[in-house]
């Protein structure tokens, strides 16, 4: 699983390197390439049968014209992104997408990861109530 956090460089070629303990669970879990697309304010990576799994399942559900668009951006954005040395390409509509620029922080979120622009991740965690958030999650049982 991905989890934690890690900050890396993009080069002026837009490769970032993949720290390794989210390379290793991609190489040694999935043995796939990462499929990259858009996301909240960032770039999300998902294995690519994940990625897969998640498209069938919202493209089971009853069709709207809405879900239509969704489906759209989705797979209009997304890239296959295999590991090549150690680092995947950021291509530059998608790094235009999320705000990326040199410095990113890539985030593990269980069965997928999360690149972020360093500036706009620093403004939406240093946001947390870290009040409300400990309330939330002992709500939930974490």
């Amino acid at each position: 699983m991905f989890i934690g956090h890690s900050s890396a460089s993009v080069d002026p070629k837009g490769r970032v390197h993949l720290p390794s303990k989210f390379r290793d669970v991609l190489v040694k879990n999935y043995g796939r390439p990462l499929i990259l697309t858009i996301s909240d304010r960032c770039l999300a990576g998902y294995p690519s049968n994940y990625w897969l799994e998640r498209y069938e399942a919202l493209a089971a559900a009853e069709y709207t014209p809405e879900k239509g668009d969704l489906l759209r951006a989705i797979t209009e954005n997304a890239e296959e992104c295999p590991i090549k040395n150690g680092r995947i390409l950021l291509p530059a509509r998608l790094r235009k997408y999320a705000g990326i620029g040199h410095d990113v922080v890539i985030v593990g979120r269980i069965k997928m990861i999360e690149i972020w622009s360093k500036e706009i991740h620093a403004e939406i965690s240093g946001k947390y109530d870290t009040k409300a958030l400990s309330v939330k999650l002992r709500e939930i049982g974490f």
